[in-house]
Order: C-alpha cells, then sequence, then structure tokens
C-alpha cells in the first residue's frame, strides 16, 4: 500500500509540474497549483481506496 501511494503521488506531482510549465494563463506569473493539488487528491484517492477494502 505506502509503495502504491508514493509512486501515485510522485506521478501525481510529475504530471502537475508539466502541466503548470505548460499551460499558460494571462498574467505571465499566474499558474494553476497543479503541482500541489494533483499529489494531495491522489495520495487522498489512495487512502480512501485502502478504506474502502476494510
Amino acid at each position: 500500500m505506502y509503495l502504491k501511494a508514493i509512486n501515485a503521488t510522485l506521478a501525481a506531482w510529475i504530471v502537475g509540474l508539466f502541466a503548470d510549465a505548460n499551460i499558460r494563463l494571462g498574467d505571465p506569473q499566474g499558474f494553476l497549483c497543479l503541482r500541489g493539488l494533483l499529489p494531495v487528491l491522489a495520495m487522498g484517492l489512495c487512502i480512501l481506496s485502502e478504506l474502502k477494502k476494510k
């Protein structure tokens, strides 16, 4: 379970990092904060899936 959660969180962070770098908004300093949001969602989904199994 821990390895799955770590891998999912790291993968979500990398995807969020690339998405933040490539999606441009009107403001040059603006970004969507996906590098923080996606790992939190991934970890939450891992926790919820483990709770559902029990």
